[in-house]
């Protein structure tokens, strides 16, 4: 018998720190389980119950769809609790329903912009300028000794913040509310407080950091107050009690303020903390507040307040040391291991009261020391001073984060035990969807470099990198990574969210999306500011387009066709021409090895070229996307467009033998995976000329971001798949296992951020965790694992595995919409041993290495061919 799990509203996993529903009408998709082979849907039945009502039955409606399904009942109210459940039949009995799945119970946030709670901030408080010192904000509150049934915090902040109520901290979540275009939008949390209360006087804290608000952000010594210069916090708590009756308290006038005794605390430079400057007791309601600082109502600098609808930002590992170095200088240095994002956390230290510890992270060392000249003008550093606790005292950063591997302790008190510190890494919530692993243990170390720079970078937004003075949401570096992500992760509504600021910021300049999202660049460099390039801007229609192959949600399409239209439609094209015409700035084929440290723009490839072969890759996705929106006028528009973008590409930089104007690995790569050829014998010149160029690089990588992602698909659908296992196995520099082979434990933004000398490489640009050229994890899935998309949303797959160098066996799997896929291959005895596991209601369609063809539903199945 089957049994439904799994049940998502939009595409948010239910939780308490999986984000709020933020819609009135939420779409549901559930996963159906069972061992039963070729099952399909025939039937399903949903019910609802709202608050403490009664549960609302809905109608039995004939489908085999259990993804996106449309809301049937009314439409949500602010605040309130549901519970779903739902049943479902076989297309060969739609009368045999399976039993009610458990409930699952979702939160409502407020809607409608419907905040009621008031910002209030410190009387008289300073603009942040050097410093950034945290704001303390308290207040008792009295619940009358009646029983409380529920109590629910509703908060969010200008800068970044937490909650204590009656001593203990609210939520296990870290820098909250993240990051938004905060002038046009601002998240709210929420978090359920029932255990922590006393029906009678209750006190509630909040700490409030600068963040991303005020803080310092941006290159090139960035900027400050951004987005504003008072700090503030917002809050409101609703309290129901057993007889129906309900109390809200709400951040006001009462509230009293005062400086905490976190000193200074900026994302890139660290946090301070003076540990002799606390104060005791400070969210109890028995501590006295007489002294503290009035605050003042001040006006949210938001156009909205909307439910977070993604997971918060939460402790996602803990590394300890694997190593204590002394180094040259003698200094002692932490080795974690691992390159990762979050902050140390000192265990049981003891030293005299006024005692200062200083520690100091990066990536990589060079020369035995901590290598921090990547880091550029970002601190990173941290420093505690002891209040002098006999007992130890143990310190963790609230308001800050660092990308590193080695941690560099000044002035220690005593002997220091590896156990006196921990690496908390931090990270958006998100479950795993993809996994890899095969024959080859260096691959699967650049799979899992691949995860990790993926998890550290996805926070608060899909940033570029998370160590030195940037951390941007860099727009090209999820454009070419995003198919990888999603299979990888369930971060769909992560970057929903990310595309609703691109939207809004891109309609208020009129048309062009920023470089960065959230936009800030204009307030700190003049360079950057408003420049447009391929690539970049056009994540507003890959991103997009995307996520819907990806979940088979074209609620996404939806939201975001405007701002598709609106780019492709402002791109500044020549005369007659569907092609890019000449701009200040095109970034082409970023980063490709062979262009000098100081400049990457130098690429092999023609930057208009690249340009004008994604121009065609995103008309042809918004013809498309357009015709999923049933815009059958749009649709014809833009198929036109596509189809004289890549006329006019020929005419441009392809000869008729199929040789290209740029004779490189991106060019050809691009020019086949876009399919951008008019005939066979071309896409087979290119092929060749593709292999050739690969062969006479001795198989290492000659490609940047725009080629990266293709160039090994392009070799294996123009039929040279030995040379592309030949490139992903090469080791020597450039190549993806160079990092490997060095002792990477993430992926670089150059291919040699680390020389082979062991020296840093000089480009002002060197982070050692980039997750776009980690892009290959897609081939690796698609190709050595055989498991590929058909239709959206993985109702229909492919899994067509190709095996191929010294590779024995490969398994991968993801977790789709619908439910697990497995695939997983063996060479044993002269056979291709192939073990599958197709999840309910779906269909996959199998090619052996011989070509032996199969379509199967749900089940676990196993088939065997000559090797």
């Amino acid at each position: 018998m089957v049994e439904v799990r799994g049940v998502r509203l939009e595409s948010n996993a239910l939780g308490p720190t999986n984000g709020l529903i933020a819609t009135k009408r939420p779409v549901i998709s559930w996963e159906i389980f069972g061992n039963e082979k070729n099952w399909y849907q025939g039937a399903y039945q949903i019910k609802i119950k709202y608050g403490d009502q009664p549960y609302s039955t809905y109608d039995v409606v004939s489908s085999d769809n259990n993804l996106f399904v449309e809301w049937p009942g009314r439409d949500l109210k602010s605040r309130e609790v549901i519970a779903i459940s739902i049943r479902v039949a076989p297309k060969s009995d739609i009368s045999s329903f399976s039993e009610w799945s458990a409930p699952a119970v979702a939160q409502v946030g407020i809607l409608d912009n419907s905040w009621r709670a008031p910002f209030i901030s410190m009387v008289g408080q300073p603009k942040d300028e050097n410093v950034s010192p945290e704001i303390l904000f308290r207040k008792n509150f009295d619940l009358s000794g009646n029983k409380i049934k529920s109590a629910k915090i509703y908060s969010t902040a200008l800068g970044v913040y937490e909650i204590e109520v009656n001593g203990r901290k609210v939520g296990k979540d870290y820098l909250a509310p993240g990051w938004t275009s905060y002038d046009h939008r601002l998240l709210h949390q929420f978090y359920d407080i029932t255990d922590l209360l006393a029906p009678h006087t209750n006190a509630i804290g909040a700490r409030v950091g600068s963040g991303w608000y005020s803080g310092m952000l941006g290159f090139d010594g960035g900027a400050r107050n951004i987005y504003g210069d008072r700090r503030a916090i917002s809050i409101e708590i609703e309290v129901e009690y057993e007889n129906g009756e309900k109390a809200v308290i709400l951040s006001d006038e009462a509230w009293k303020s005062n400086y905490g005794p976190i000193k200074d605390a900026q994302l890139y430079n660290g946090e301070v903390y003076d540990a002799t400057c606390e104060f005791p007791g400070w969210s109890l309601p028995t501590f006295e507040d007489k002294s503290w600082n009035p605050v003042e109502i001040i006006q949210c600098s938001s156009k909205s307040i909307e439910p977070q609808a993604f997971g918060y930002i939460c402790e996602i590992d803990s590394l300890t040391p694997i190593n204590i170095i002394e180094t040259p200088k003698k200094k002692l240095i932490v080795d974690f291991g691992q390159n990762a994002v979050g902050f140390a956390r000192i265990n049981n230290a003891k030293a005299p009261k006024g005692h200062t510890i200083t520690l100091r992270f990066a990536e990589v060392l060079e020369n035995g020391e901590l290598g921090t000249r990547p880091l550029r003008l970002a601190k990173a550093t941290d420093q505690y001073t002891f209040k002098g606790d006999i007992d130890g005292e143990t310190y963790a950063p609230r308001f800050t984060f660092h990308g590193a591997r080695y941690c560099q302790i000044d002035n220690w008190y005593g002997e220091f035990s590896p156990n006196n510190i921990e690496f908390v890494v931090i990270g958006n919530l998100m479950e795993t969807t993809g996994g890899f692993e095969c024959s080859d243990k260096m691959l699967n170390r650049l799979h899992q470099n691949v995860v990790h720079s993926m998890r550290g970078n996805f926070l608060a937004i899909p940033m570029d990198c998370p160590q030195r003075d940037e951390r941007l949401g860099w727009t090209g570096d999820i454009a070419i990574f995003c198919p990888t992500a999603l299979y990888l992760c369930d971060c769909y509504s992560f970057l929903q969210s990310w595309l609703k600021d691109l939207k809004l910021e891109q309609k208020e300049k009129g048309g062009a999306p920023a470089v960065v999202v959230p936009d800030i660049i204009h307030a700190f460099d003049t360079f950057w500011n408003g420049k447009i390039a391929a690539i970049w801007q056009d994540a507003s229609v890959i991103v997009p387009y995307e996520l819907y192959r990806s979940s088979g949600n074209k609620h996404i399409l939806q939201a975001q066709y405007e701002s598709m239209v609106s780019w492709i439609d402002y791109i500044p094209k020549i005369e007659g021409k569907v092609r890019w015409n000449k701009i200040e700035l095109q970034l082409g084929d970023w980063l490709d090895p062979s262009a000098p440290p100081e400049n990457p723009l130098l690429a092999l490839t023609d930057a208009y070229l690249v340009a004008d072969a994604f121009l065609f890759k995103i008309l042809t996705m918004t013809s498309e996307t357009a015709e999923i929106l049933k815009l059958e006028k749009d649709a014809a528009y833009y198929a036109e467009l596509a189809s004289k973008c890549r006329s006019d590409f020929n005419e441009a930089y392809i000869s008729s033998s199929g040789k290209l104007t740029s004779n490189t690995q991106t060019a050809y790569a691009l020019a086949i995976c876009f399919g951008l050829y008019k005939n066979d014998d071309q896409i087979s010149y290119a092929g060749n000329q593709l292999s050739e160029l690969v062969r006479q690089s001795d198989y290492k990588i000659s490609t940047g971001f725009a080629g990266t992602p293709f160039v090994t698909e392009a070799l294996t659908i123009t039929g040279h798949l030995e040379d592309a296992y030949k490139m992903i196995l090469q080791k020597e520099c450039p190549s993806w296992l160079y990092p490997v082979s060095v002792g990477a434990t993430t992926v670089w933004e150059r291919w040699d951020s680390m020389l082979p000398t062991g020296h840093i490489n000089p480009g002002e640009m060197t982070s050692f965790n980039h997750y776009a050229l980690g892009s290959i994890a897609n081939w690796m899935h698609e190709r050595m694992g055989g498991l590929k998309l058909k239709e959206p949303g993985w109702r229909e797959f492919y899994l067509r595995p190709m095996p191929g160098s010294n590779i024995s066996y490969c398994e991968t799997f993801h977790k789709s919409p619908s439910g697990l896929i497995k695939s997983e291959w063996k060479l044993e005895a002269g056979k291709f041993v192939y073990n599958v596991t197709v999840p309910l209601n779906s269909t996959a369609h199998i090619t052996l290495p011989d070509g032996t063809t199969h379509s199967v539903g749900s089940g676990s199945w196993s088939l065997t061919c000559s090797a």
